[in-house]
């Protein structure tokens, strides 16, 4: 994947060069790679790839979606989404919209603390069907699965699976005029309801550690190789940590492969899977 360099506020970046020889963006630096940016083997048993050019075809899309419901610059979203391909895509569309970003700290975090927002993305949104936010329902694995459609679907949710796929593909918004992970940076973790608030058998996550999934569990959630990310998919939620974890890795140049483990200490079939895609040993 090119290296996506550091955007400048002028506009330029440090990755490669358009044909005018000017200097790319980072969104143009991620939109003209073939290579391969997530690599998803928790998407439902399937194997999906996403190309630079893919990803930054469905962030194009997202950034147009956020930007046809009126939210741009100023408005705030609440992502309440596991560990997945969709929920990187989304991630990158939300910066490439300029929007601030705040993460739900455990599945179906408490609504009433989320503070306030004017969207809630989430995969489970019936429990987040009596918050005064613009609702939207994403589903896990491929588009096979439609987004969230399920029984307890709110009738007001907007099919982000179906909704997206109708946006164009280039998007013309202004480019936020910071690095992609300074954006990432100044988005922030929803904190972890109390105890009691939480659903029965429902355990706490420990955000803002990068390398912990449950809080006391110690495990690790990611693990950088010496040619990409490997990322622990099964019973995670997508965090500013991982997110940046991820953007870091894409400015690189780097994949990162997500696996149907709760953990990077991989055993078996995962590790014959990394294997695979050729990261290298991990670097730290």
């Amino acid at each position: 994947m090119v290296n996506l360099g550091t955007n400048l506020p002028g506009g330029a970046a440090g990755g490669g060069n358009h044909p005018s020889g000017r200097r790319l963006t980072w969104f143009e630096a991620i939109a003209t790679s073939p290579r391969p940016a997530v690599v998803d083997h928790a998407a439902g048993g399937d194997r999906v790839e996403l190309s630079g050019r893919v990803l930054a075809n469905w962030a194009a899309k997202t950034a147009n979606l956020l930007d046809v419901e009126g939210h741009g610059p100023g408005s705030t979203i609440l992502v309440d989404l596991p560990l997945g391909w969709k929920s990187l895509a989304l991630l990158l569309g939300a910066a490439r919209a300029g929007v601030q970003v705040r993460f739900a700290s455990v599945s179906s975090s408490a609504p009433a603390a989320s503070g306030p927002v004017d969207v809630v993305v989430s995969g489970t949104p019936g429990a987040w069907s009596e918050h005064p936010a613009d609702l939207w329902a994403v589903s896990p694995g491929t588009l096979k699965a439609s987004a969230a459609v399920d029984e307890e679907l709110p009738s007001h949710a907007l099919d982000y699976a179906a909704e997206v796929q109708m946006q164009a593909d280039q998007c013309h918004l202004p480019l936020p005029g910071r690095s992609l992970p300074s954006l990432i940076e100044a988005w922030e973790d929803l904190a972890s309801p109390p105890p009691a608030e939480r659903a029965p058998g429902q355990r706490s996550e420990q955000q803002s550690e990068p390398h912990t999934v449950d809080a006391g569990a110690s495990l690790p959630r990611w693990s950088h190789r010496e040619r990409g990310l490997v990322v622990a998919a099964a019973g995670g939620r997508l965090d500013r940590g991982t997110a940046l974890a991820v953007v870091e890795t894409w400015e690189r140049g780097h994949p990162v492969v997500l696996v149907p483990e709760r953990d990077t200490d991989l055993r078996g079939p995962s590790a014959r899977l990394v294997d695979a895609e050729r990261l290298g040993s991990p670097s730290r």
